[in-house]
């Protein structure tokens, strides 16, 4: 029998009449008239190809083609209501699985310990993954589920992402306390004369940075350039350098090393940390609930939105 032209509304009502054994009952349990009933009954007489149920003095008496049915389709629909229709949630304090944020490296050394301990307050059980992925990466990890959420200033992924904007993320001059620069007001021509080590990160601020210098005829010394911003303290320690880094990466460095900021002097827009999700998850109770606690420690709005339109 193709189950594409079975009527898949008749299942309820043999289920009732096998635990109700009386049509009254059967018909009142499922809110449906008994003539409507017997119609079904009869359907599903024809569909099985045997009588089902018989009339007695004690009622309705099944057959034992309907006995044998009784335990397999009570379990059928069971499921149905409780895997199928039943909505899904998410319980923090007993959840036991693992949920997986991309980071970029700022975002793992300043934002990582802040949502390990929210996390662990509220949802015990949960196991936290950290990826760090090229901006390149992110949007098929986020489809494919390799991550839950992405973290960070990522311009260039695609519209058809989820995102919420968490905060923004100015950006300073950092060096050594020893530094000369260190107990004065940097200027356009101190700034340019010093020499620098500098993370190209996706934000593009260096490249912003030497477009403004450019507009007054200037050009930074630059030295060293490092695909990581984790690498600068060592060389701020060691020599004269100055870096530009984001304001909250500067503050972690002080806190571990003898390191002081300063106020660049060029215009440099901030960068707007966001989160990114996938659509496939967007409903899923446990990526609502680590979107909600993100939006919560880090002070982001509630409504997401598609692109980059925030």
């Amino acid at each position: 029998m193709d189950i594409r032209s079975v009527d898949l509304n008749l299942l309820p009502v043999l289920d009732a009449l096998l635990r109700h054994r009386s049509a009254t009952l059967a018909a009142r349990d499922l809110n449906m008239s008994q003539s409507a009933l017997s119609t079904a009954l009869g359907r599903l007489r024809t569909l099985l190809g045997d009588e089902l149920f018989v009339r007695t003095g004690r009622g309705l008496r099944p057959t034992a083609r309907a006995s044998e049915l009784a335990e397999p389709l009570a379990d059928i629909l069971e499921r149905v209501r409780d895997r199928v229709l039943q909505s899904p949630s998410f319980d923090a304090q007993s959840a036991r699985v693992e949920l997986r944020i991309a980071h970029s490296d700022v975002g793992a050394y300043v934002l990582w310990p802040r949502v390990v301990r929210a996390v662990r307050a509220r949802a015990p059980g949960v196991r936290l993954s950290l990826k760090t992925l090229q901006q390149s990466e992110i949007a098929l990890a986020l489809a494919e589920g390799q991550v839950d959420l992405a973290i960070g200033s990522y311009p260039s992924l695609p519209d058809s992402l989820f995102q919420q904007r968490l905060f923004e993320r100015v950006y300073v001059a950092l060096v050594a306390a020893g530094h000369p620069l260190a107990r004065k007001a940097l200027t356009l021509r101190s700034f340019a004369a010093t020499p620098q080590v500098v993370v190209r990160a996706p934000s593009r601020v260096q490249d912003r940075i030497d477009e403004e210098l450019a507009r007054h005829g200037l050009a930074r010394l630059e030295c060293v350039e490092l695909p990581s911003y984790l690498m600068i303290p060592p060389l701020l320690e060691a020599g004269d350098f100055l870096a530009v880094v984001p304001g909250q990466l500067a503050d972690a460095f002080s806190r571990h090393g003898n390191f002081v900021s300063r106020k660049l002097p060029v215009s440099v827009p901030a960068s707007v940390i966001r989160m990114h999700w996938h659509r496939r998850f967007n409903e899923d109770p446990a990526n609502r609930w680590l979107r909600a606690l993100m939006a919560e420690e880090f002070g982001g709005e509630l409504a997401p939105t598609r692109g980059r339109g925030l």
